[in-house]
């Protein structure tokens, strides 16, 4: 069943980004309308066999072993001395932060389930910082629609507010107690209720944006919003 081949998959065509690249190539090689129609109904099968193999009941912690991860351009390096994530755009009070100060800020842990659309599943316990009280500090404005959520290897999210309200996400930076770059280390979003290509690694900006462009994977055809289905 593709949902346990594609775990196994998964873990040994994570830390090879060709392979992975030239997966991702095949597919954008389908022309637009085709690919999203291709696309939705991956998803649509994904679903039926997670119910065949009662996936939604498998709820305990996955072993760090087999946590699924994927890193198109490579795991980014970082000194974190210098590291800084930048908050700004449609702001009143632009923010610059080290790693410290992000620390510093009140922490949360909490079991998280991030469901990747190819159809395996991590069950973790994230710890971090909320996403909110951040966009607070920064003062954002009345105008603005999104947060794009940019990475250091070049991906990009862009995330409504009101589902960054509704959905109460988090930077993670521990993944079961370890900091890992392959996770994402040293920032992730954590996003309960959306699918994985919107858990973004290595977080190094959150630009909040007037207008409603679109992630990496979104403007491709994948989903928008998305939402676990």
């Amino acid at each position: 069943m593709i949902s346990r081949a594609y775990r196994k998959a998964v873990i040994t065509a994570g830390g090879n980004p060709a392979l992975l690249r030239a997966m991702a190539f095949l597919w954008r090689s389908i022309p637009y309308g085709p690919r999203r129609l291709v696309t939705a109904l991956f998803i649509k099968f994904v679903l039926w066999e997670k119910r065949v193999l009662k996936v939604d009941q498998q709820n305990e912690l996955t072993p760090q072993k087999d946590l699924g991860s994927l890193a198109y351009w490579g795991v980014p390096q970082f000194d974190l001395t210098e590291f800084r994530l930048n908050i700004d755009g449609a702001v009143g009070q632009p923010l610059s932060l080290s790693f410290d100060e992000l620390r510093s800020q009140p922490s949360t842990e909490r079991p998280v389930r991030m469901d990747c659309v190819g159809g395996f599943r991590n069950n973790s316990v994230m710890a971090g910082l909320a996403v909110q009280p951040l966009l607070e500090r920064a003062e954002v404005s009345t105008e603005a629609l999104r947060a794009v959520f940019h990475c250091a290897d070049g991906y990009h999210v862009s995330i409504e507010l009101s589902d960054l309200q509704e959905k109460d996400p988090f930077l993670a930076y521990a993944i079961n107690g370890q900091e890992e770059p392959k996770f994402g280390f040293p920032l992730r979003l954590a996003i309960p209720g959306k699918y994985g290509y919107q858990w973004v690694k290595w977080i190094v900006r959150i630009e909040v944006v007037t207008d409603q462009r679109k992630g990496y994977w979104a403007a491709l055809g994948l989903p928008d919003r998305g939402d676990v289905w």
